[in-house]
C-alpha cells in the first residue's frame, strides 16, 4: 500500500525561503521525494473530520497549544459542509494569540479570503471580518491555494483551517487526531500579511445591522 506523508517537513533555507518537503513511501521504503522552495513563513493546515464534535476537540487542542506557547497559531476556523456543499461556520472564538491577533477575526478573513462567497452559508456571521477580507483577495497568489484547498472540506463533513507558521505546520497537522484527510498549502507573506492587517483592521469594529 502506497502511502503519501500528510505532513510535509519545513526548512529554513535563507533570505525568507522555506524548503516544504514531502515523500511517497510503501511498506518497502521510500518511492519519491519532492521538495518546493517557497517565499513566505506561514501556511494553511486543513483538516477533512466526519462530524463537527472530532473537529472541535482538535480546535480545543490547538487552543491549548497557542495559549501554552508550545505552537504558533495565528488563527483556526471550524467549518461544517452541509449534503449540498454549503459551507458553515461553526466556531469563532474571541481568543487572542500571542501575537494579539484574534482567532475568530483571522478565522472570518480566512473564509472571506479563501472560500468562495457563493457556497458559504450565513455568510452574515462573518461580519466584519468577512468584509475586511475583501482587500486581501485580490493578492495574486490567494487563487493558487484556494486550488490546492478544493475538495478538502466535503458534503456532510466538518473541517478546520488554520494559518501557522510554516514551521510549526507538521505539528499541527500532527494535532488533526481522527481527520480523514490533512493539507498543508504554504501561503506567500503577501497573503499572510493581507490576512493580519484585515483581522486587525476589523477588531473592536462593530458590525453593522442586518
Amino acid at each position: 500500500m502506497t502511502e503519501k506523508n500528510a505532513t510535509p517537513a519545513a526548512t529554513p533555507a535563507g533570505d525568507d525561503v522555506t524548503i516544504v518537503a514531502e515523500t511517497v513511501s510503501d511498506q518497502y521504503g521510500v518511492l519519491a521525494e519532492g521538495a518546493v522552495a517557497v517565499q513566505g513563513a506561514h501556511a494553511l493546515v486543513v483538516a477533512r473530520f466526519a462530524d463537527t464534535d472530532a473537529a472541535y476537540a482538535v480546535y480545543g487542542s490547538l487552543i491549548d497549544a497557542e495559549i501554552t506557547n508550545s505552537l504558533h497559531i495565528d488563527g483556526v476556523l471550524v467549518i461544517k459542509a452541509d449534503e449540498g456543499g454549503k459551507l458553515h461556520i461553526q466556531k469563532m472564538t474571541d481568543h487572542s494569540t500571542k501575537t494579539g491577533l484574534k482567532w475568530g477575526i483571522v478565522g472570518g478573513v480566512i473564509a472571506g479570503v479563501f472560500l468562495p462567497a457563493t457556497i458559504i452559508g450565513g455568510a452574515v456571521a462573518l461580519g466584519v471580518a468577512g468584509a475586511a477580507a475583501g482587500k486581501a483577495r485580490n493578492i495574486s497568489h490567494r487563487l493558487d491555494v484556494e486550488k490546492e484547498l478544493a475538495g478538502v472540506i466535503t458534503p456532510g463533513t466538518s473541517g478546520i483551517m488554520a494559518l501557522v507558521t510554516l514551521t510549526d505546520a507538521p505539528a499541527v497537522s500532527a494535532k488533526m487526531t481522527k481527520s480523514t484527510a490533512v493539507k498543508t498549502v504554504p501561503v506567500d507573506e503577501e497573503t499572510a500579511g493581507a490576512i493580519k492587517e484585515a483581522a486587525k483592521a476589523a477588531d473592536g469594529v462593530t458590525p453593522p445591522a442586518s
